[in-house]
């Protein structure tokens, strides 16, 4: 349930991402391109596509990792262990592990981000392009 609820609340953060990474490339071009060279639908969604729009992906999954991470609300509702309600109970009860959880969420927040920049790397638009 608890899953379903999360799903729904960073659907919008996504499609935006997305969105946005889609409007960036000339998808129809590309898509022609492809099929003039006869690349069938799977190789260009797979091979041509994605591999553009990897960031938007990333982004957008970091969005939603961002607001799962602290979205206490809803967990405490579904009365569900999750993360933000674990960190609200350890508070009340203990003086230093919150702050060790807080510190390890940030540095799981800048792994997160690390992570993005060395798959959003990528080639260059020189290397796409064809040019040396």
């Amino acid at each position: 349930m608890l899953v379903a609820a999360y799903t729904v609340l960073s659907m919008p953060y996504m499609y935006r991402s997305i969105d946005t990474g889609l409007r960036a490339i000339d998808v129809r071009t590309l898509t022609e391109a492809a099929q003039s060279l006869g690349a069938g639908w799977g190789t260009i969604l797979f091979r041509v596509i994605l591999p553009n729009i990897r960031v938007a992906i990333l982004s957008g999954a970091f969005l939603s990792f961002a607001i799962v991470m602290g979205e206490y609300i809803l967990a405490q509702y579904l009365a569900k262990p999750a993360f933000a309600p674990y960190m609200a109970f350890l508070i009340q009860q203990k003086a230093y592990e919150p702050a060790a959880l807080a510190v390890l969420s940030f540095a799981l927040t800048w792994a997160s981000l690390g992570i993005i920049q060395v798959v959003g790397r990528g080639r260059g638009p020189a290397q796409i392009a064809g040019g040396h």
